[in-house]
């Protein structure tokens, strides 16, 4: 565990770059290539009069992306956070932050999280690691300080297992997950009843996993399967012993890919599903919905963006927005409502991956 404040923020920073200019990418992929939508040819209706808007979380966004929590803790988190935030506001979209615990051991560094309030009104979705609340004995109080960092219309829980062993200072004990049933319970009863997500960074919810969440209490599952960004991956950077490397790299690209992650989870779960990890086009967005989502996140392509200015995280969530409508008009679906009903085939790994699993 990570005593030393200063330890955390030079951390965040690390992540920020590696992200940014190295190879942080999984080798296999999200396996939503083995979706494939039915083409309906004589469409039937007016691409004007295609409407994407959802309601989440109380809020209404445009479309159904948010922008998954990614950073905070440094200085140069704040700039990227305030260009996600200006974005987001622009398109009525949402977004999340990245974990908030530099902020909650170090309130010097509670403006890089809260900044995002500057400048949107729109959702934002707060975030602390599962792991905190097992080995440091976080409660209900730590919750409401994020929530109020941010002023947070729900607060995601991220549990990171691959991530933590890896990591160099990483915490290992995940044995006593059931205690967030009684500090979610106790949060909502004694400080605002806000939305609880269980979100995973890259490795995906099994339908096992999906059933424990839903009895803990959580009303949404972030699935952030595998297929995109690979912290197993960012971590090994970190490591400086080349014999520990070796080992760890064999567990560089673990995890459940994103399409398998969300059947999995839909099997069992009858709450809120949001489609993320390797979400990298329109396209990804309207299969996902089609296969059981209510919303969807990206990640990586908009910290890159972020870090040449907010005009260029507009640029991609546009494109994104452009795609998903598109493939609405070739689907026939007028509203995300009728994309969600709209019918699909299954084939490839990701059929084998069902057939043997639900």
């Amino acid at each position: 565990m990570v005593n030393n404040r200063n330890e955390i923020e030079v951390r965040k920073l690390e992540h920020i770059f590696l992200c940014s200019y190295c190879n942080v990418e999984y080798e296999k992929t999200t396996l939503l290539e083995d979706i494939e939508l039915i083409h309906k040819g004589t469409c039937g209706i007016n691409f004007n009069d295609i409407e994407t808007e959802i309601k989440l979380f109380g809020k209404k966004l445009s479309a159904p992306i948010i922008v998954s929590g990614m950073t905070g803790g440094h200085s140069k988190a704040r700039e990227i956070n305030k260009n996600i935030a200006k974005a987001v506001e622009e398109l009525g979209l949402g977004m999340g932050v990245g974990s908030q615990r530099a902020g909650i051991v170090n309130n010097n560094l509670i403006d890089t999280y809260s900044v995002v309030r500057d400048y949107t009104n729109n959702l934002v979705i707060g975030n602390l690691g599962a792991v905190n609340f097992i080995v440091d004995g976080w409660d209900e109080e730590v919750i409401d300080k994020a929530v109020e960092m941010i002023d947070a219309n729900a607060i995601a829980i991220h549990f990171n297992p691959l991530q933590e062993i890896i990591q160099p200072e990483g915490d290992l004990n995940f044995k006593n997950v059931y205690k967030l049933k009684e500090v979610i319970s106790n949060y909502k009863k004694s400080y605002k009843n806000i939305p609880f997500i269980a979100k995973q960074v890259g490795e995906g919810f099994s339908k096992e996993d999906a059933l424990m969440l839903k009895d803990i209490g959580f009303d949404a599952i972030d699935v952030q399967g595998s297929g995109g960004t690979s912290w197993a991956k960012v971590e090994i950077y970190r490591v400086k012993d080349e014999k520990i490397k070796n080992l760890l790299e064999k567990f560089a690209n673990w995890g459940i890919p994103t399409a398998a992650s969300i059947f999995e989870v839909k099997s069992v779960y009858d709450g809120i599903i949001i489609g993320s990890g390797g979400i990298r086009s329109g396209l990804d967005i309207a299969k996902c919905m089609a296969i059981g989502c209510d919303c969807c996140a990206v990640a990586l392509p908009i910290l890159k963006a972020s870090l040449k200015g907010w005009e260029e995280v507009v640029k991609i969530l546009e494109n994104y927005i452009k795609e998903l409508k598109i493939a609405m008009f070739l689907v026939g679906a007028e509203n995300i409502e009728e994309l969600k009903k709209t019918p699909y085939i299954v084939k490839g790994t990701l059929k084998e991956w069902i057939s043997q699993r639900l």
